[in-house]
């Protein structure tokens, strides 16, 4: 396996970095690893959702 391995630094923002799919606030790594979907992605943020949302995963789509 020849793959690049990369250090993770949860507080690294870029601009490039995950965003909102409901709002495309800046959300970093950290963020959408710990509310996102299983690929990290991003439903909803503290611009568009509770944390009460995000805790219970209310924030995700459903089936």
């Amino acid at each position: 396996m020849n793959a690049t391995q990369h250090d993770w630094n949860p507080m690294e923002s870029s601009t490039a970095g995950a965003r909102c799919r409901n709002c495309g606030t800046h959300v970093t790594q950290q963020f959408a690893r710990v509310f996102g979907d299983n690929g990290d992605v991003v439903h909803g943020c503290p611009s568009c959702t509770t944390y009460r949302e995000m805790q219970s995963g209310g924030h995700l789509p459903g089936d």
